[in-house]
């Protein structure tokens, strides 16, 4: 989607580009199951958490740690955007400076 959304701004896009966009669109899915699934309780991760602090003498409910979670998934969150801010913009740059010689012939 976001490779169509690209090419619909900016027209045929080089393959570097679209290996760029890809690798962007990877890394907000992995960034969003990783850190977004921490969030809810009945994810393996929690459970696997609260299991290991518990063998080590820790008492600590599931519902804890995923309200400790939040602050970290929301700064996740918040970097990623900019991050892909960041990358709109250089896109942007990059391909209007490619696309205005071919204009001008």
């Amino acid at each position: 989607m976001a490779e169509a959304a690209a090419e619909k701004r900016f027209g045929e896009l080089p393959q570097e580009t679209r290996w760029l966009i890809r690798a962007h669109a990877a890394a907000a899915d992995n960034i969003s199951l990783f850190f977004g699934e921490d969030i809810f309780i009945a994810v393996g991760s929690i459970l696997l958490i609260t299991a290991s602090l518990r063998s080590s003498g820790v008492a600590v409910q599931p519902f804890d740690l995923s309200l400790w979670a939040i602050p970290t998934a929301v700064l996740a969150l918040v970097v990623h955007g900019v991050r892909l801010m960041l990358l709109d913009r250089r896109l942007a740059r990059e391909l209007r400076a490619v696309s205005v010689p071919e204009a001008a012939e």
